[in-house]
């Protein structure tokens, strides 16, 4: 019975650690990454009408999830093109011939720890005050299947499979102290 337990226990507490390591790696980080600068910056009061965003972000992030608007307080948006990531880095144009006003940038983007951080950017052109918020009808959209889904759905897979080895394990062991001490080492 001895070496039947130690050899069970062995087994158990390497499927603990298992366990640990798999939800450790894929849990979420104490501290993610978020927005360090833009241009326009929050708040600004340019004279003239930037001709793009840049956003610039403390760890690199994905290219895959990022959402961008740009709108004045009738919602009109001012975003004239592809978003281009680099690194930690998105930058976009901006349309031509923005009148003076108030605009907010609401942004959406999967970061390096696969989960998505989001925020706003007032800012103004000419006399006008930066807008505060958007209309409800401006927000940015991120498309499914994000990193951060399939990050969960990892996550999800690899506890599944953990807690089924556990509950092979015991049944093997129950199995086998079943079958009485002729069948143990």
């Amino acid at each position: 019975m001895g070496l039947t337990m130690r050899r069970l226990r062995a087994g158990l507490l390497g499927i603990a650690l298992a366990a640990v390591a798999v939800v450790g790696v894929a849990a979420p980080a104490s501290a993610h990454d978020e927005l360090i600068g833009s241009t326009p910056a929050s708040g600004e009061q340019l004279d003239a009408a930037p001709v793009e965003v840049v956003l610039t972000y403390s760890a690199a992030i994905a290219t895959e999830g990022a959402a961008v608007t740009v709108v004045d307080a009738e919602g009109t948006e001012w975003a004239a093109g592809e978003h281009v990531i680099e690194t930690n880095t998105l930058s976009f144009p901006l349309k031509a011939d923005m009148p003076e006003a108030g605009y907010l940038i609401e942004w959406r983007v999967v970061s390096s720890d696969g989960h998505p951080i989001s925020g706003t950017i007032p800012f103004a052109v000419g006399d006008a005050e930066p807008l505060t918020e958007a209309p409800t009808d401006a927000t940015p959209t991120q498309p499914a299947g994000s990193d951060a889904s399939l990050t969960l759905a990892i996550t999800g897979i690899a506890f599944g499979v953990v807690v089924i080895g556990l509950v092979v394990i015991l049944v093997l062991a129950r199995r086998k102290r079943a079958n009485g001490p002729a069948n143990q080492d």
